[in-house]
């Protein structure tokens, strides 16, 4: 997917991220998420044969953005491209991977926890930046980083639930990315659970962008 079109599809999105240790268990979930409401789905590295799993992603949900996470090197972020992932996500600064999305056209989003950690991630070719651990950050971070910079534009990430998912794209959030709320304790035998946690997200940040 081009660029542009991934990162406007990619606004005011709920991103799944995925890190499963059974790969039928992580496209159980992958599936029932998005038919739950999920927007986007980062399949992380951490996930047995990730680009496989994205590249079915890919066919059985079309519609849907779906993207590599934990990509820590230009080897991963080359299996990620090869398996179609519409983006790439790091959990912090890989300028050799931010290079190789730019010079690739992919959407990339590099991982920061600092004002001088976004703008570095930013001129490494994050075109949106992960705040991670979003579980230890605040909420008017973005506001506060947005003030000096306001090219930037963020995804908050880790530590989001039903509780504070309005209020960080009340704060200015580009994207939200939903880790252990979403999946933890998740397996093939309650996914109904996983699906009540969408309805709560859902309904948590009723007019947001894209809603």
């Amino acid at each position: 997917m081009e660029k542009e079109l991934a990162k406007k599809k990619l606004k005011g999105s709920m991103v799944a991220v995925i890190r499963c240790k059974d790969l039928d268990t992580a496209e159980a979930i992958c599936t029932t998420a998005v038919r739950s409401g999920i927007d986007a789905l980062e399949i992380t590295f951490s996930v047995p044969d990730a680009p496989a799993l994205i590249s079915r992603m890919k066919k059985l949900l079309p519609q849907t953005l779906v993207g590599a996470g934990t990509v820590l090197s230009v080897d991963e972020a080359e299996k990620a491209l090869d398996s179609g992932a519409d983006f790439i996500v790091s959990p912090c600064v890989v300028e050799p991977v931010g290079a190789f999305c730019k010079k690739h056209g992919v959407l990339c989003i590099l991982g920061a926890a600092t004002a001088t950690e976004a703008l570095r991630a930013y001129q490494a070719g994050s075109d949106v930046v992960k705040l991670f651990p979003g579980s230890v950050l605040p909420v008017g971070i973005i506001k506060a980083l947005k003030a000096p910079m306001p090219f930037l534009d963020f995804m908050p990430t880790g530590g989001i639930s039903d509780k504070n998912i309005g209020a960080w794209f009340d704060g200015g959030a580009y994207a939200v990315g939903l880790g252990g709320y979403l999946t933890r304790g998740i397996d093939r035998s309650n996914l109904e659970e996983l699906t009540r946690r969408c309805t709560a997200l859902k309904d948590a940040c009723k007019g947001r962008p894209g809603a």
